[in-house]
């Protein structure tokens, strides 16, 4: 991959429209593998500390400009954070291929 995908400053939503284009290549771009495995199986509840951390890593995302700065702020998060977070990106992208014709 470009190494500029991961540096270059964008505007937040067109750094979006990146980390879906890829993401529905199947190059994530903001998660670790080890954390896109870590959603397999059944969804278990999120508890109130894990929602909190969640909703604030999601408006912070919203704001940052390159993938180097969100991947390094997704790493940090807890790892029931991260997991959620890999979660909601998933299903995510599942809408938009299904939205794009993709998927069924």
């Amino acid at each position: 991959m470009h190494p500029s995908l991961f540096t270059t400053l964008r505007p937040p939503a067109e750094q979006l429209a990146l980390v879906v284009r890829e993401g529905l290549k199947g190059n994530h771009l903001l998660f670790a593998d080890s954390d896109l495995a870590s959603i397999a199986g059944d969804e278990e509840p999120v508890d109130r500390a894990v929602a909190r951390e969640l909703a604030s890593a999601v408006l912070t995302l919203a704001r940052m400009r390159s993938t180097d700065d969100a991947r390094l702020h997704i790493a940090a998060l807890s790892a029931p954070c991260r997991a959620q977070l890999a979660r909601l990106y998933v299903t995510f992208l599942g809408r938009c291929a299904q939205a794009q014709g993709h998927a069924s």
